[in-house]
């Protein structure tokens, strides 16, 4: 059987769906691919221009793509003409009609090296509606050579009209196991230092797993010391507020505490969601033993924090964390506001 993707994680069955359409050359002219950041849109889409150009689809000893074709590795190395990404302007929260109007313009010429012309629509859910509506005259009657893929972290913010003219291609977060697999067992992973750390220092090893919301991209990012260090000590912060709280400490540890996680207002907030996320973690381990981790990486750790709380303690933490949150976000003075959580964590 042919293997389709194989250099893509997880999402087989979609892939494998995918491959066939592709590899018996009835793909649709175009796609909406939507899912979270980080989850591999990026990747999908330029291993799907490779499979609709590959030059080895009928050799039986190679996958497809083959990712070894002249096509494949001009596409791999972002090298070839006739595959164009669309990207809003990086001064603009929108894609706008102008944007649309240059694709527009050269979608009649025809392919430089391949037999398709292959345009990815980044974060094509920013697209205004005026921009959606002039690209939905192209995405109507495209030439037959053209392939649209469109990008979107949720395709509900594009029209109906648009998502009625391409199949969506919903992809899922990779999951801890395959993501453990691939960052220790792949090349790619091997590479980056995956291997070396799971085996020298297995918990930093895994709260990359965490830290990286499903996405291979950023756990890579993550393999990096230096992009990791600061989320690692954002973990150690919340781990020490919360054994702080359940052994009741004084008000003036705790304030000494909340004082390291910052002066600035954006700091502060991302030290501030790192303990809504830990705590998220506790209050559902006091209702059931069988919940999903995000934060903790040792569940024998949690559940017996969790056991040093009550869930209306837990609960009261939550809310003065988010009531802080959202007072730094209405620009509230930030050293106001540390005092007022040192307070309210008190008092639960």
């Amino acid at each position: 059987m042919k293997e389709f993707f194989p250099s893509i994680v997880e999402n087989r069955a979609l892939l494998r769906r995918i491959g066939a359409e592709f590899f018996a050359h009835s793909f649709s002219h175009a796609y909406i691919l939507e899912g979270p950041r980080g989850c591999g849109k990026h990747l999908l889409a330029r291993q799907m221009a490779m499979a609709a150009a590959c030059e080895a689809r009928n050799d039986d000893g190679k996958p497809f793509p083959c990712g070894t074709c002249r096509a494949c590795r001009k596409i791999a190395a972002d090298n070839c003409l006739d595959v164009i990404t669309v990207k809003k302007p990086e001064d603009r929260t929108t894609m706008g009609v102008e944007t649309v109007r240059e694709l527009r313009a050269g979608l009649k010429v025809v392919p430089n090296d391949l037999d398709v012309k292959v345009y990815i629509i980044e974060d094509a859910h920013t697209m205004t509606t005026a921009a959606q509506n002039a690209f939905l005259l192209s995405l109507e009657e495209p030439p037959a050579f053209v392939l649209f893929l469109l990008l979107t972290e949720d395709a509900r913010a594009l029209l109906e009209t648009v998502r009625s003219r391409a199949p969506i291609l919903r992809l899922q977060p990779i999951p801890h196991d395959a993501m453990r697999e691939f960052l220790t067992a792949s090349s790619v992973g091997i590479s980056c230092g995956g291997a070396a750390l799971f085996k020298e220092r297995p918990e930093e090893f895994e709260a990359i797993l965490q830290l990286s919301d499903g996405s291979i991209g950023k756990a890579l990012s993550l393999l990096d010391a230096k992009k990791r260090a600061p989320l690692l000590e954002r973990r150690a912060l919340a781990e020490d507020l919360l054994e702080l709280l359940a052994k009741g400490g004084a008000q003036d540890e705790i304030f000494l505490l909340l004082r390291s996680f910052g002066s600035g207002r954006d700091e502060f907030r991302q030290r501030l969601a790192m303990l809504k996320l830990a705590l998220r973690d506790l209050v559902l381990l006091t209702r059931t033993e069988h919940a999903p981790l995000l934060f903790f990486t040792d569940r024998e750790k949690a559940e017996t924090l969790a056991a040093r709380f009550t869930t209306a303690k837990l609960l009261g933490f939550v809310r003065a964390v988010e009531q802080t949150d959202e007072a730094l976000a209405s620009n509230a003075n930030v050293r106001l506001s540390l005092t007022r959580l040192q307070t309210q964590l008190f008092t639960v």
